[in-house]
């Protein structure tokens, strides 16, 4: 699936979860949390592309993992002291990224499993482990991988549900190309649909 479509399968997804979050307790106060929350959901209908640099997610991310490895290095060799002083935070950041490292081989892999959504789910429980997060934030984010996963499923080539374990590919027994008149139209409808959606609840 192109990223317009997981963009506009994202917010869809986001609009739905916002819909139902009251009936758990849990919801966004402020428009900023708003905001931050349709943030996640749009980082995550993105992320499990980042197993390969060619997306739109996954060049920035590798840019930054370089970028990040090039001033590490360049510490390691003209400022080992400044380096050591920071050495608690490098080690949580390493550790942090190191299952990203692991997971990421070739497209449609890792991340577009319910392992990688157990990950998050291990992540997320670091995370609040360390910082007070708001719950929903997290959910969104994960409405916004939920997402992604689900509109691959719907593509010829699918998704291998339970990789790393079986690498077999599933797909919805309707199925469209990445890129075809189909996708197109069902962004466009989406796209409509989440703009009525917000127009009827502000009016």
């Amino acid at each position: 699936m192109m990223a317009s479509g997981h963009q506009a399968l994202g917010f869809t997804s986001g609009l739905l979860t916002l819909a139902i979050l009251p009936g758990f307790g849990v919801m966004p106060d402020t428009p900023l949390e708003a905001v931050l929350f349709f943030s996640f959901v749009m980082i995550g209908s993105l992320l499990p592309d980042i197993d390969t640099p060619h997306s739109k997610l996954g060049q920035k991310f590798w840019r930054g993992i370089m970028i990040t490895l090039m001033i590490a290095l360049g510490m390691y060799l003209f400022a080992p002291d400044y380096l050591d002083v920071y050495r608690e935070e490098l080690k949580i950041f390493v550790f942090l990224c190191l299952p990203l490292l692991i997971m990421v081989k070739s497209h449609r892999k890792m991340t577009h499993s319910v392992s990688f959504l157990a990950l998050l789910g291990l992540y997320h429980m670091l995370i609040s482990g360390v910082w007070d997060i708001p719950s929903f934030y997290f959910i969104g984010f994960i409405a916004g991988v939920l997402s992604h996963l689900i509109g691959d499923y719907m593509t010829k080539r699918g998704i291998p549900v339970f990789y790393p374990f079986e690498k077999k590919y599933f797909r919805f027994f309707i199925t469209f190309r990445t890129g075809s008149l189909t996708e197109k139209l069902m962004i466009l409808i989406l796209s409509f649909w989440n703009l009525w959606y917000l127009v009827s609840q502000v009016f």
